[in-house]
């Protein structure tokens, strides 16, 4: 029998680049976002319809994908589902109108009812080079493997990037909480991208697939979209840097990995 598992976390967090080194592995068969162009009514039962090996409901792109690497001798079947930082709420980040379309909490409720369900959560704690991928990818329009620009310079509202860490910090703590009825293993961006092969294996371990038949992974999968430093892209990088290190927001606060099981 296939067993399941799900890749969660914010939006620019190196998702892509997780779930495209597990299909490296031949035990492993891992989606991309299946319920990013589903309507909200009709993300959980599309997600629980595919994890059952029945692709129909997903976009003919997502299909052609999964089947490149669904087989008969798949052991772990899975996909990523990312929830997005918002600026757009008031009084608290859960009453984000994004979220509601999202269904985070709808979606915490369903992937708790089904306690075998393997978690892995990804979180980004560098907070300034996480808002500037946000912002240089939402001007550029490349989400994935291409490089920006050298010389683009985007300036990061400070208002507006506030209440997106405040959003994205919270998301994180709920998603946390999966900790508490699944299997559960999170691991950063950072220590992604500084030990790839390190952090790969360690998912392969966690989802008990044999480690020695992880194949290398493609180049262009472990690379940042950057080639500079943050001061480099971002216009008002002091200013920015100031605010949030007075605001204590440098840094996620979902500082240290685990593994529950």
């Amino acid at each position: 029998m296939v067993k399941n598992f799900i890749i969660v976390g914010t939006q620019r967090t190196g998702s892509t680049a997780l779930y495209h080194a597990l299909n490296f592995h031949p035990d492993i068969a891992c989606g991309g976002e299946w319920t990013q162009s589903i309507p909200w009514y009709k993300k959980i039962r599309i997600a629980q319809q595919a994890l059952r090996g029945d692709f129909s409901g997903l976009t003919p792109r997502n299909q052609e994908r999964i089947g490149k690497v669904f087989h008969e001798q798949t052991q772990w079947l899975g996909f990523k589902m990312l929830f997005r930082s918002s600026d757009k709420w008031f009084f608290h980040p859960r009453l984000a109108p994004a979220l509601k379309l999202d269904q985070l909490e709808n979606c915490l409720s369903w992937i708790r009812q089904h306690a075998h369900m393997h978690v892995i959560h990804i979180v980004r704690r560098d907070a300034v080079d996480w808002l500037k991928s946000k912002y240089l990818a939402s001007t550029t329009g490349l989400f994935t493997i291409e490089h920006y620009p050298e010389d683009l310079k985007v300036k990061i509202p400070l208002h507006e990037a506030v209440k997106r860490l405040r959003a994205k910090n919270w998301i994180d703590h709920r998603l946390a909480t999966l900790a508490q009825k699944n299997p559960y293993h999170q691991i950063h961006y950072e220590d992604f991208l500084k030990c790839n092969e390190e952090m790969i294996l360690s998912v392969v371990q966690f989802l008990q697939c044999d480690t020695t038949r992880t194949e290398p992974i493609e180049y262009g999968l472990q690379q940042k979209q950057s080639t500079g430093e943050a001061s480099d892209y971002i216009a008002n990088y002091d200013e920015l840097v100031s605010e949030l290190e007075r605001l204590n927001l440098l840094y996620s606060p979902l500082n240290s990995s685990y593994h529950v099981q």
